[in-house]
């Protein structure tokens, strides 16, 4: 009883799939049937052509085999589905109960907005769906780029392709080589799965996620994130980019490194313009200079790189702080010229060199990768030099210029109303006996591990030297003034009000 309760159940499946299979409907002007192994052929030439359901098949000869609903075509293969999309091929296999196609040889589908080129393709009249396995080139009919991969997968009714394996884009203004890509050829936006490098004329691109949308000329790129100029590399969590004007927006981790000025800089966000090539850093911004002798981090709001007639500049804008081993600072602003190397501390800036507190209205230094050579400190100029705990070694001037040695002061000159107050010690225990008091329009100081050991005076000096004797010891030149440092985070609270006056 249940084998046949099981047969009927067999039986009636089996009829209600025959019942619900099309047979193929064909046409030619010349034909010939055949038996070949004791199958029924139908030998089909001159102007053949095929229907099944709503598609229509042509060629210029077949074999048609009516008991297993299929046929084989050759040369001039033509299969339209619709008024909006068309297979040509050398050959095809076409399978009527099943609804599948196989097409071989400079096989072409043409849609409204792309055309797809093969050596062979699936095509699954069911879903709708064309698969290729061994290399394809997909053509945009309106942006005219291609998009070639190993394999691929079009899905004909939402006008998307999947692309896999050895993925590459070719566009006029860039190349896209990728793991993973799916194209949407209605709104001509691509999706990114998958390892990518992306070439435009200024730059190289590196991500695993993203999309890029080639109507709006636009992408948005994410997962470890890569971006190479000729001198430059910017990493990020995600970068937005706009390939119109060029702009790149930066968001998580940004780091930004240039090879050629040893520079580093860090921050949350950031801005890069491909055409002026120019950057913009902030959110907990930090900037690295790399050298041997030293490594100098500025810490600031915002850090800024931009060219100007041919000149390289960094600005390091708002609370700026420098923090190294052999120099370290606190000003405003800090202007750096790459390429002359020249950097300018803007706005009350107050630097140590060592135990030199140098400060002024406007301080200058000339470095090379790292290493300062001169300094130029401008108007109420005053070098300050701690003895102890209440004598001080002091310089002062309108003008002060430093020459450096291994990025240790070694000579100043002091040009107009120069003055000097500077502590002599005991030879025998090295206590500090004597005050030199030295005024001179100008004059040449030599300095040994910080110190002042010689002064030259260029113009007639007026001076004295005494004995310390407890009543002169607290003597200070105009503009005297003990800064004391501090960090970034210092500099942000107590301009938010939320440290106590006296810090």
């Amino acid at each position: 009883m249940k084998s046949f309760f099981f047969i009927l159940v067999i039986t009636l499946s089996n009829l209600l799939i025959h019942s619900q299979t099309k047979k193929i409907s064909f046409s030619s002007k010349e034909s010939k049937g055949i038996v070949v192994n004791e199958r029924k052929l139908l030998i089909l030439w001159n102007q053949v052509k095929f229907k099944h359901k709503n598609t229509l098949m042509y060629c210029d000869s077949a074999i048609y085999e009516g008991s297993k609903n299929s046929f084989i075509a050759y040369n001039n293969i033509q299969i339209n589905e619709n008024d909006s999309l068309k297979i040509y091929g050398d050959s095809l296999h076409y399978f009527g109960d099943i609804q599948k196609a196989y097409i071989y040889g400079n096989v072409t589908v043409k849609s409204n907005k792309i055309k797809l080129n093969t050596t062979s393709l699936i095509y699954d009249r069911k879903t709708k769906i064309a698969y290729y396995n061994n290399g394809g080139l997909v053509k945009d009919l309106e942006k005219e780029y291609d998009i070639e991969s190993k394999k691929g997968v079009f899905k004909t009714r939402i006008q998307s392709v999947f692309f896999k394996e050895n993925v590459k884009l070719n566009h006029e203004n860039y190349n896209l080589i990728s793991d993973t890509l799916i194209y949407h050829t209605n709104t001509q936006k691509s999706d990114i799965i998958g390892n990518t490098e992306i070439y435009t004329k200024k730059s190289k691109i590196f991500c695993n996620k993203g999309w890029f949308d080639s109507k709006n000329s636009n992408a948005s790129f994410k997962g470890e994130i890569t971006m190479e100029t000729k001198n430059q590399k910017l990493f990020a969590d995600s970068i937005f980019y706009d390939e119109i004007s060029g702009f790149s927006y930066a968001d998580g981790n940004v780091k930004i490194i240039d090879d050629s000025a040893k520079v580093i800089i860090y921050g949350n966000y950031g801005f890069y313009n491909e055409k002026t090539d120019s950057i913009k850093v902030w959110d907990h911004a930090v900037f690295t200079q790399l050298d041997d002798l030293d490594t100098v981090n500025i810490y600031a709001d915002q850090f800024i790189s931009f060219k100007d007639s041919n000149k390289e500049i960094f600005i390091c804008y708002n609370n700026a702080v420098i923090n190294g081993n052999s120099i370290s600072g606190d000003c405003d602003s800090i202007f750096y010229n790459k390429t002359d190397s020249l950097l300018k501390c803007i706005d009350k800036p107050v630097i140590w060199l060592d135990k030199n507190q140098v400060s002024g209205e406007k301080i200058e230094f000339k470095t090379f990768n790292g290493e300062i050579f001169s300094m130029k400190v401008e108007n109420k100029s005053i070098i300050i030099n701690k003895k102890d705990s209440i004598h001080y070694d002091q310089v002062h001037g309108k003008k002060i210029d430093g020459i450096f040695e291994n990025n240790e002061l070694k000579i100043l000159y002091v040009d107009k109303d120069g003055e000097a107050i500077y502590f002599t010690e005991d030879e025998k225990d090295s206590t500090i006996n004597e005050i030199n008091t030295i005024y001179c329009e100008s004059m040449t100081i030599l300095l040994k591990n910080n110190n002042i050991e010689k002064i030259k005076f260029n113009s007639q000096p007026n001076g004295k030297t005494v004995p310390l004797n407890g009543e002169n010891d607290d003597i200070y030149l105009n503009d005297f003034m003990i800064y004391s440092k501090r960090s970034y985070q210092d500099k942000i609270l107590k301009a938010n009000g939320e440290l106590p006056k006296g810090m």
